[in-house]
């Protein structure tokens, strides 16, 4: 989820508040298909991503893509990405409910892992992630689209200078970030279920682990990511699960305060930083 954010906002600045529709209508799609329709969960899950990307598609074709071409600030998208994210969440609860939709309601079974106990969805969590993250790094890092977003990201004026079509790559952005989105939504839903507000909550902790791992860099949310999850597990271990929030935005104003580029960020001139 924070890598879906941080992909989308350093490439077009835009503060992407409805990529908690995406991550939820995604988990919603799963839902609908995999208990109402009784699909199997593998055709399931492509689907619900699929409709993640065209999600994303459709909100930079028919909101961002016009707002930009009529240079509209980046206030006035953020204001539309957070209408859109209200209507989405309201016609999620019309059309499911507001109680939570569990997605596996069988009981799962579990493995031991050096006094450990994990369920099965917790397992292909951690094998997703651990074959996700690094290969998405090392296509932002060497492959031709990959090299393309980052110097968009890095000089948009310069790239469309030199011949990109800033368009074309916005609409990738988008479409790659969905799917992050939509894939860390339906992992959790496999594991604890959905509910039409819980966009929000992935959300904010995206943002936070983007601003602790450095606004600007691709990797640096992941590890932001990590560090928040480790800090939140110990906190639920040792004290509630209610402390959670606290601790996550306890640590985002400590990183603002003493070390506001984040963990890989990088301090740039007072010039830069102003613009």
């Amino acid at each position: 989820m924070a890598l879906g954010f941080a992909l989308i906002y350093n490439t077009t600045r835009i503060f992407h508040v409805a990529h908690g529709i995406a991550y939820t209508g995604a988990a919603y799609i799963c839902y609908d298909l995999l208990i109402n329709c009784g699909w199997n969960l593998p055709l399931a899950i492509g689907v619900a991503l699929i409709g993640a990307a065209l999600f994303g598609v459709m909100v930079e074709l028919f909101i961002y893509a016009p707002l930009d071409r009529k240079k509209a600030s980046t206030l006035v998208a953020l204001l539309a990405s957070l209408g859109l994210y209200v209507a989405g969440v309201n016609t999620l609860a019309l059309i499911f409910g507001n109680e939570t939709q569990i997605l596996q309601p069988n009981i799962q079974a579990t493995h031991k892992f050096a006094g450990i106990i994990l369920t099965q969805i917790q397992v292909a969590q951690i094998a997703t992630a651990v074959i996700i993250l690094p290969l998405f790094v090392l296509f932002l890092k060497y492959s031709t689209i990959g090299k393309i977003i980052r110097a968009v990201r890095d000089n948009p004026q310069l790239s469309r200078v030199l011949g990109t079509n800033p368009q074309r790559v916005r609409t990738v952005v988008f479409v790659l970030g969905s799917l992050l989105a939509g894939g860390a939504a339906i992992l959790s839903a496999l594991d604890v279920g959905i509910d039409p507000n819980s966009g929000l909550p992935a959300l904010l902790v995206a943002v936070v682990a983007l601003i602790i791992g450095g606004l600007g860099t691709f990797d640096g949310p992941i590890w932001g990511a990590f560090l928040l999850g480790i800090l939140q597990s110990l906190v639920v271990w040792k004290f509630e699960a209610r402390w959670t929030d606290a601790i996550t935005f306890g640590v985002l104003i400590l990183f603002l305060l003493f070390r506001p580029q984040g963990i890989f960020g990088k301090r740039g001139r007072v010039e830069e930083s102003t613009t």
